[in-house]
């Protein structure tokens, strides 16, 4: 498979933040690498966008990322 680049936005709506439980989901899969990510707290709402290295396709991730707990929604910005 090859490997490509994507960037994935996510946007939550708790006030535990979300980093953590995301990279989590991310790396749960063997292969899967965040090459950077850029997160933003306010009050309740977070704003997060990560440059992740596929090993899978990219409706699966997508989906574990929407699982975490707090995700509201899950945006695939451009592929790379």
């Amino acid at each position: 498979m090859n490997q490509s680049i994507l960037r994935i936005q996510v946007i939550g709506n708790t006030s535990q933040k979300l980093v953590f439980n995301v990279l989590n989901a991310i790396n749960r899969r063997k292969g899967n690498r965040v090459r950077q990510m850029d997160f933003a707290y306010r009050d309740k709402s977070q704003r997060g966008f990560l440059n992740v290295e596929l090993h899978e396709p990219e409706h699966v991730l997508i989906r574990r990322i929407s699982a975490v707990e707090g995700v509201v929604r899950v945006n695939s910005v451009a592929a790379f």
